[in-house]
């Protein structure tokens, strides 16, 4: 079974995304590799989901029968947006909607549209929800590069863009992976505020991101002090690249109820009622105790700083 690439990437681009390529199923063994080398550096911290099902990541038979092919699509999600309270940061990636909901939505409309040319092939839709290398099999669809901040970045349109991949049971045109790397300014690895990112990899456990979201417990000291003012996520070692300085930024992304976030109302809501209200944004995956916690450390840190100077 067989669908032209050229009639895939137009429904890709129909329903809403702003690129597409598509590459075999299959999966090289350094990847593998990589990831068990990146474990045994306990580079991963208290993330263990990613020392399970590393056979599924090598075979995505295990994933969807008769796998042929990744169809790999790009979201971008680059603003200039914020919050209107301008004394905390939250990452871009949380400013709209959740993504595991828009790119999926957009995926399993695509595939609808598959199905009705091609009425044999079959699928699944994966967003950063399954034992799946999204960002080699996007580089290998030609999408773009990683970049030394270990983010996918597109020639087209920067690093801030969401991946998603639809994993077929058919055969395509595939495309071929860039012959492009990183520049040598490594200014995402200088700007690194935790020095969580080097050459070696990303420490999770110094990442800002990681510290803001996933970790469990309160922020470790030695982030406290270089944190600045971000309550949720990091975004310092995209900003900075090069490569998103002249790619198109997109407005409209922000959410209200994250345009007018005030963290303060935290301290009022109750779990239910922040759930309630946050719902479709990402926010909740960090919870609100998570994100309130976080705040009083930037206010603490800031206080501290305003002390430090007022004694010069």
């Amino acid at each position: 079974m067989f669908v032209d690439s050229q009639t895939i990437k137009g429904i890709a681009l129909r329903v809403g995304f702003d690129d597409c390529g598509i590459s075999d199923a299959s999966v090289d063994d350094g990847n593998v590799s990589a990831l068990e080398s990146w474990i045994a550096k306990e580079y991963n911290a208290e993330m263990s989901y990613m020392e399970r099902n590393i056979d599924v990541r090598s075979d995505l038979r295990m994933l969807v029968d008769g796998a042929k092919s990744v169809i790999s699509v790009l979201y971008s999600y680059n603003t200039d947006e914020q919050p209107d309270h301008t004394d905390f940061r939250i990452a871009k990636y949380a400013l709209g909607r959740d993504y595991h909901f828009v790119v999926k939505e957009k995926l399993n409309a695509m595939l609808a549209e598959i199905k009705d040319i091609c009425p044999d092939a079959d699928g699944r839709a994966f967003v950063d929800s399954a034992p799946l290398f999204e960002r080699y099999f996007a580089h290998k669809s030609g999408l773009g590069f990683i970049g030394k901040n270990r983010c996918l970045i597109s020639p087209k349109l920067g690093s801030f863009v969401f991946i998603g991949e639809l994993v077929v049971n058919f055969e395509s045109d595939y495309d071929m992976p860039l012959d492009q790397t990183c520049l040598g300014c490594n200014a995402c690895i200088k700007s690194c505020p935790t020095k969580a990112l080097t050459f070696d990899g990303i420490n999770s456990a110094k990442c800002i991101s990681y510290q803001t979201i996933e970790k469990k417990d309160g922020i470790d000291d030695d982030v406290k002090s270089v944190i600045g003012n971000r309550i949720y996520g990091c975004d310092a070692c995209q900003d900075c690249c090069p490569h998103n300085f002249s790619v198109p930024k997109k407005s409209g992304i922000i959410l209200p109820e994250i345009k007018a976030f005030s963290p303060e109302e935290l301290e009022k809501m109750s779990n239910h009622q922040f759930q309630k209200k946050f719902a479709d944004t990402a926010l909740l995956r960090a919870g609100r105790k998570k994100i309130a916690g976080n705040r009083h450390n930037v206010k603490t840190q800031n206080l501290a700083s305003q002390q430090k100077t007022a004694q010069q």
